[in-house]
């Protein structure tokens, strides 16, 4: 093959008959945008769905169980009864309800139960669902000096600076 035979990029050889497939798509400025806004709003939306599959799972997931004992003691749950146990979260120094690796006022929300989902605390960042416990309930009321209390469960995940992990239960001591 020899060069000159090679058919320029930018010239037509002097034989070629124009294309059935372009003149067949042939594009008006109109339509090649309503094109690229096709295009934009398809890519947009291959972008954003995911996101908001993990919004509404995230949604989904935050609303655990609410129901509760409404006697003061869960004695139902625990006949023997239990006594209080220490606040070691990070706020409140007072006495708290029963179990749990920890136990205080820092995990409640607005609706005085145990907070869900991610919260973060100095060099801590917490990851909580709320979970069945006291005879299939998530919450009970607790008095303490007088003062009407609402505990509540949840499974928390402690994930710190240095990426060591810790996951046990914990429990909220919410003001009524």
């Amino acid at each position: 093959m020899r060069l000159d035979q090679i058919p320029s990029l930018h010239d037509a050889p002097q034989e070629a008959a124009p294309s059935r497939v372009r003149s067949a798509i042939a594009l008006t400025p109109t339509a090649r945008r309503t094109v690229l806004k096709g295009l934009f709003v398809a890519i947009s939306t291959a972008a954003l769905v995911p996101f908001e599959w993990a919004l509404s799972r995230r949604a989904a997931n935050a609303v655990g169980p609410t129901s509760e004992w409404t006697a003061t003691n869960c004695r139902d749950g625990y006949p023997n009864g239990y006594g209080e146990q220490a606040n070691n979260w990070w706020t409140g120094g007072y006495s708290t309800c029963f179990g749990g690796w920890r136990r205080g006022s820092y995990p409640c929300n607005s609706n005085q139960r145990h907070f869900e989902g991610f919260r973060s605390y100095s060099d801590e960042g917490y990851t909580s669902n709320r979970v069945t416990t006291c005879s299939g309930r998530n919450a009970w009321r607790w008095t303490a000096g007088g003062s009407l209390y609402r505990c509540s469960d949840a499974n928390t995940t402690t994930v710190w600076n240095s990426g060591e992990r810790y996951t046990a239960l914990t429990i909220a001591k919410c003001a009524l």
